[in-house]
């Protein structure tokens, strides 16, 4: 069988966008993962293929699970990191339940609101 390497998920691309968008340095996700500065880039350069084992381990220094890390870029919601962790959470969600949170979120929303007046 061929693989079509353009069909693969690009984990070092991923890294690199979750990494930006909590404003990490390679070298802090680097120490809190446990590994080297320099293996962390070539991950993200995708010159290294970690095991899954290191990928957990940064994903831990990402604070998210690994689900999270595949999943959120097959939903490709083009949000950043937060929001697309919320919305994972929701899809789990009855109707209710997501309305519930929507009634809370929206209160909070209206007392910044009252609060910047």
């Amino acid at each position: 069988m061929v693989i079509n390497m353009n069909d693969n998920f690009n984990i070092g691309s991923r890294l690199q966008k979750l990494r930006t968008n909590l404003g990490l340095s390679q070298e802090q996700v680097a120490l809190r993962a446990g590994i080297t500065t320099t293996y962390y880039g070539q991950i993200e350069r995708n010159l290294k293929n970690p095991t899954v084992h290191v990928i957990g381990d940064i994903c831990s220094a990402l604070n998210i699970t690994l689900e999270e890390f595949f999943r959120a870029e097959t939903l490709n919601y083009g949000h950043d990191l937060l929001t697309e962790r919320i919305l994972l959470q929701l899809q789990t969600c009855t109707e209710a339940e997501k309305n519930a949170i929507f009634n809370i979120v929206h209160q909070i929303q209206l007392l910044q609101c009252n609060r910047n007046e």
